[in-house]
């Protein structure tokens, strides 16, 4: 009869930390998802969306080189009477002083869901500033996972660089 025997090796930390390194990618995928879909339902409003007319009750531009967004707060009065409330509408930084100085602004709002709203002025940027940031994301998650992937083979492969014995 032939014993055998199986050594259990215990897992090192690498391999641990290039298993669990897989959620970046993930991350990275979920955002570029989320910022797709958010250019997406903002060119619809830009282009489907009811016109109206909003009262700037409120517009902080920051004058602070690491804070990236400003907002604004709008009292929209819509044609059917209605009259909403948007408070902190965040704004890129290097749109928000076109905004300076003025009362009111065109708006467009989608009267199914009258949470989205888009300022007409500045809508065009704001979806493709939108757009590139989640191709940006996706990109960098195919790169992510790509190094992630090659990692966990060569640690699969070859085991844990830190406990090879080095060739003299």
């Amino acid at each position: 009869m032939i014993k055998q025997t199986i050594a259990l090796r215990k897992p090192s930390l690498s391999l641990w930390i290039a298993r669990v390194l897989w959620l970046a990618p993930g991350l990275l995928f979920a955002l570029g998802l989320y910022l797709g879909w958010s250019a997406y339902r903002m060119h619809r409003t830009w282009q489907e969306g009811m016109p109206a007319v909003a009262e700037i009750t409120e517009l902080e531009i920051s004058q602070r080189v690491d804070v990236t967004y400003d907002y604004v707060n709008l009292r929209i009065r819509l044609p059917d009477g209605r009259v909403l409330e948007r408070n902190r509408l965040s704004l890129p930084h290097t749109l928000a002083p076109l905004l300076r100085g003025r009362d009111s602004v065109e708006v467009r709002v989608r009267p199914e869901n009258p949470e989205d709203v888009v300022i007409v002025e500045l809508a065009r940027a704001q979806w493709r500033m939108a757009l590139i940031q989640a191709i940006m994301s996706l990109l960098g998650g195919v790169l992510f996972a790509v190094g992630v992937a090659w990692w966990n083979r060569l640690l699969r492969r070859q085991g844990d660089p830190a406990w090879r014995t080095p060739e003299t």
